[in-house]
């Protein structure tokens, strides 16, 4: 049995209580702030249980730390995601009740070319006595929750652990680089232009937002057309620089990850575009909600 120290083993407990509450992946200030510990100090400590097999990481914008299986392991507990590494959860819904959530051992799609609804075998571990026909059902991919499958159960195994269920909808979302949907030609503003002649340019070329540069080029903020109009509903001075008014937080993401991770992003920071840089950090377009609806519609 491979023995933690105490603060290992209270820095590996939280990374998995916040991991199970939020269902994705925690930045080390999360488990600092929880413990009122030296974030420095939980990140290299995180990273040594890393080495362990414990923990596993991802870069990026939403990126950060997930407990492994072995780390359930070590610490005693059962993982509700123990045959789901790589797979998914069964959400069940019970209407005046909640749900329950099941993971996902095995799945497999029926009669996807007849003329009869599409049905899914779908074998899970737990409990089954709270299921019933006609419950709601969601299946979904973790974490990166690429796939999503909603339904009605229609029949319960529960000696084999097995729903069949109804199809009802499908959901993929590819694995395509936001690099790949952006436009290239991207268009900035100067921090010293005035808000009435930004509003003009982000009228005439037909955009919502756009970056705002310094005099040396770099991004030192962002102003969306919503922004001024806020500031004509307020009376303010349309003719001051549009330093004095723009979003001083710029949310970035690179042009190589994957677009379900600017959704992900986009929806952590209650955000509707993100500035996409390449791998020198410098600018190369910018990638909206639209941009990605209109990807993934042209793929139905």
């Amino acid at each position: 049995m491979m023995h933690l120290t105490n603060i290992q083993r209270e820095i590996l407990e939280t990374l998995v209580k916040l991991y199970e509450r939020h269902k994705r992946m925690i930045k080390s200030k999360e488990v600092a702030k929880i413990l009122g510990k030296d974030e420095g100090t939980v990140r290299n400590i995180i990273l040594w249980l890393k080495n362990l097999g414990l923990v596993e990481s991802r870069t990026g914008p939403a990126g950060g730390y997930m407990p492994t299986l072995k780390a359930y392991e070590v610490l005693g507990r059962y993982s509700p995601y123990s045959l789901t590494i790589g797979y998914g959860q069964a959400i069940i819904y019970k209407e005046g009740v909640g749900e329950y959530k099941y993971p996902v051992v095995n799945m497999e799609l029926l009669d996807i070319f007849g003329t009869e609804p599409v049905k899914a075998v779908v074998r899970v571990t737990g409990d089954l006595a709270a299921v019933e026909e006609g419950d709601k059902v969601r299946v979904e991919s973790i974490p990166a929750r690429r796939f999503a499958l909603e339904g009605i159960v229609r029949k319960v195994s529960r000696g084999a652990g097995e729903l069949l269920l109804e199809v009802k909808k499908i959901s993929v979302i590819p694995d395509e680089r936001v690099g790949n949907i952006v436009s290239r030609k991207l268009i900035t503003v100067r921090e010293d232009m005035s808000v009435r002649r930004v509003a003009q340019i982000l009228y005439s070329h037909g955009i919502r937002g756009a970056p705002v540069e310094n005099s040396g080029g770099e991004i030192v903020g962002f102003i969306t057309t919503t922004d001024i109009a806020m500031l004509v509903a307020r009376g303010e001075d349309l003719d001051a620089p549009v330093r004095n008014y723009m979003r001083r937080n710029v949310f970035t993401i690179n042009e190589n990850e994957p677009i379900i991770e600017a959704m992900k992003y986009m929806d952590f920071q209650g955000v509707g575009r993100l500035l996409v840089v390449d791998n020198a950090g410098k600018p190369v377009g910018i990638v909206t909600r639209t941009d990605i609806l209109r990807y993934l519609l042209a793929l139905v």
